[in-house]
């Protein structure tokens, strides 16, 4: 009996062992991962100075960046969890980190997804970003560039021993977009602007429209564990019954034709809605362009 007990107490002590030593496997990994630097040089860009093509970049800057950045682009706390550890969304004026980025830097950051101090950004959609023409990403630097400063202040992110075993092993998703981007690419370009499938297409991708609904829009979910099931935005969903005037309506309200109100804290449709009505009108009409297909099955 001695015997037994005392395989069964190495036995533990061997899974022990090898959990603690997994355990600081991933921990080291991510925090590797956290602290690698890229060199990345972007492209030189024209950066317009003409109040048209600023309340262009106004309009692409209010509609992709205030959900995380707030409405001022002061900064958010994006997540503070005794858990997983403290996430912040920068101060994007120049009472943040406005106050130091050159017009490289801000290409680095959006659309390469690397930070002023050459580590990747943490949560950053630069792998959708990515997407913005030269053009568009000129008119959102140019409009960045004349924020009012706004006095906040927020912490590096840090990070726990329980949130970085999760980023290694995956349960987050792609988190640090800088490891995936191919960041010798060319430049995207951007159709012309018009109520028109081509051009919602070219805003679906920008808005990151599938990290919630699926690669094929057919419904999908966000990696977040709270995150409820993003529906079916093809015509085998439930959109060609809301109609344009019904979509348009919705993203401006929260609220879809049958009555349901939409979380915000998951769906932006706050900034979505701040779209002008084309820009509505083209993402609409692309969706309705594709194929109509069964909701995808996210139980397997």
């Amino acid at each position: 009996m001695k015997k037994a007990f005392k395989w069964i107490g190495i036995v533990i002590l061997s899974l022990i062992i090898i959990a603690l030593g997994t355990a600081f496997y991933l921990n080291s990994a991510a925090k590797s991962r956290f602290a690698k630097k890229y060199d990345i040089q972007p492209r030189a860009i024209n950066i317009p100075t003409d109040s048209a093509s600023i309340a262009s970049g106004k309009n692409l800057v209010t509609a992709m960046c205030t959900t995380c950045h707030g409405d001022d682009l002061g900064g958010t706390e994006f997540f503070v969890t005794d858990d997983l550890g403290t996430i912040n969304a920068p101060n994007l004026t120049p009472g943040g980190v406005g106050k130091t980025n050159s017009d490289l830097d801000w290409d680095r950051a959006i659309r390469h997804g690397i930070g002023g101090d050459k580590r990747p950004l943490f949560i950053m959609p630069a792998s959708d970003f990515q997407y913005f023409s030269d053009e568009h990403m000129g008119q959102m630097i140019a409009y960045l560039k004349t924020l009012p400063p706004v006095e906040s202040n927020w912490v590096l992110p840090k990070t726990t021993l329980l949130c970085n075993i999760l980023v290694q092993t995956g349960a987050f998703g792609d988190v640090l977009n800088a490891e995936t981007i191919d960041h010798n690419a060319p430049s995207h370009t951007a159709p012309e602007r018009g109520a028109t499938a081509d051009y919602g297409n070219y805003l679906v991708k920008v808005g990151g429209c599938r990290t919630c609904h699926g690669p094929e829009l057919n419904g999908g979910k966000d990696p977040n564990p709270e995150a409820p099931p993003g529906p079916n935005l093809t015509p085998g969903g439930s959109l060609p019954s809301w109609g344009e005037d019904g979509f348009i309506k919705t993203m401006r309200t929260g609220s879809t034709p049958m009555g349901k109100d939409l979380n915000g804290e998951f769906m932006p449709w706050k900034s979505i809605g701040t779209l002008e009505d084309d820009q509505l009108q083209a993402i609409y009409t692309y969706l309705m362009s594709l194929p109509k297909m069964e909701t995808a099955d996210l139980s397997k």
